[in-house]
């Protein structure tokens, strides 16, 4: 057992050059609905996780109904601007996150695609929100999109001086779908990619037009993609993929009620726009009437971020896929320790505002492949999550396991030494381990987990005293 331990330290410390600093979600403001327990639940995981400060956590009573009407948003938005304000965060917020419990979908008329049409009056809570501090903040739920300033931007949201506020959203089937969401996502998570791929889908269509048209999107992305080394694959035929592996990214239009799971084997820090015929947008099983596939369902398979329409859009709208896929893979700034995350990735890639658009994710989600291969993953456990990150006296390190089985969490310093190290017996399922780390000097730390056979993952970790 020892020579084993020596083993798993060996390869962790292999893996340690790279890492650049802790990201902090100072600027990232969390919205919570009082009157939905989920809410409570999903904000307090995320708070935890991220170690947002208590200050940023912006309690709401609103209706937990998916769908609401202009006057119920603006009881939101009357709520979230005041308690903004009477912070003063309104100089430090750069970023919101709604959750599951928090309305999405603002309704005119049950926004009906019928005569006389009102669908196109409709948009989400979200991209509303988007425009809360902004100059154009008069143009909230007035009935039509705003351009997107921020469209094909190459500055971080931090020096765009454009009062954006960028929104993403928690929410899943289940509360336990939004945890695992959470710990598998997050800055500088590692993806494969050797063996990633990005799939591209147009499925059911059998007008050409239709199809042309949404190809002439997909294919600038592809081109993208493959000149910054990654894997991809088009699939142009009738039938929706399924059962594919170590899927990074997922881009499917269907053009019919799909009613069959897609069985993905998604990688971390994964990402999906999923554009389907049927029903609106739900997170919740008991409403999707059609059965038709929804973003939740993949999440539920593992997908850590995505993006939908809460009503079907003109196709002119859809995120353009060449300008997020060059933002989030590639450093486009060349700054090798400041990448564009999640949101600002997508919302350079958004044209409009105040409009349809839902993304669902940690928005400071960043990947990297630098030192990918240097410790193998581990087959009994997955999902490692450690917070507070900072943390001060205590950590708490969570992981999922398929298996009863024996890790060593081991904390080395900067310079490879071993400051902190302890073994445990993980169950089959969520286990969670607390660690004394008062002993500890302020500063980076580096903590990996390890199993029997010296697989498994590495974080950062910063003390604060």
């Amino acid at each position: 057992m020892k020579k084993q331990t020596l083993t798993a330290i060996a390869i962790i410390l292999s893996a340690l050059a790279g890492f650049a600093q802790i990201v902090n979600y100072d600027d990232v403001g969390v919205i919570v609905n009082d009157n939905s327990p989920v809410s409570l639940q999903i904000g307090e995981y995320f708070k935890q996780a991220r170690n947002i400060p208590e200050q940023n956590m912006i309690h709401i009573e609103t209706l937990t109904d998916e769908a609401i009407d202009t006057i119920e948003f603006r009881n939101i938005q009357y709520q979230v601007k005041n308690y903004i304000l009477q912070q003063g965060l309104e100089t430090k917020l750069n970023y919101l996150v709604t959750t599951k419990g928090v309305p999405f979908d603002i309704q005119v008329d049950s926004c009906s695609h019928f005569y006389p049409p009102t669908w196109m009056n409709c948009s989400s809570v979200e991209s509303e929100l988007t425009l809360l501090l902004s100059a154009d903040s008069s143009q909230i739920i007035q009935g039509s999109w705003l351009q997107n300033h921020y469209y094909n931007s190459i500055n971080h949201i931090g020096n765009a001086n454009l009062g954006l506020l960028l929104v993403s959203r928690l929410d899943g089937e289940k509360a336990q779908d939004v945890f695992n969401l959470i710990d598998r996502s997050g800055p500088e998570t590692i993806v494969d990619k050797e063996f990633g791929k990005f799939i591209f889908d147009i499925s059911y269509t059998q007008d050409p037009n239709i199809f042309n048209s949404i190809a002439a999107k997909m294919y600038p992305a592809i081109d993208t993609l493959n000149s910054h080394g990654w894997n991809t694959m088009f699939d142009g035929d009738s039938l929706v993929p399924n059962n594919e592996e170590n899927v990074l990214g997922y881009i499917g239009f269907i053009k019919k009620i799909y009613e069959e799971p897609l069985n993905f084997d998604w990688e971390k820090a994964c990402f999906t726009e999923l554009m389907i015929t049927g029903p609106n947008v739900t997170f919740y099983d008991s409403l999707n009437y059609a059965n038709t596939l929804q973003l939740s369902q993949m999440i539920g398979e593992g997908c850590t971020a995505g993006s939908v329409y809460v009503h079907a859009p003109f196709s002119s709208q859809f995120t353009d896929y060449a300008v997020f896929f060059n933002r989030f893979t590639k450093n486009a700034s060349n700054d090798l320790n400041n990448p564009y995350n999640l949101a600002e990735s997508y919302y350079m890639a958004t044209k409009t505002l105040s409009w349809m658009n839902l993304l669902v994710g940690d928005p400071k989600t960043t990947i990297t492949t630098e030192n990918g291969n240097a410790i193998s993953k581990s087959q009994i456990f997955e999902g490692l999550a450690i917070f507070p990150n900072p943390a001060h006296h205590y950590l708490n390190v969570s992981l999922n396991s398929n298996q009863a089985a024996e890790v060593t969490i081991s904390i080395f310093d900067q310079m490879g030494r071993t400051a902190k190290q302890t073994m445990h017996i993980v169950n089959s399922g969520r286990n969670i381990f607390q660690m004394d780390v008062s002993s500890l000097h302020e500063g980076l730390y580096f903590i990996g987990i390890t199993d029997e056979t010296g697989k498994g993952e590495i974080q950062k970790l910063m003390i604060c005293k």
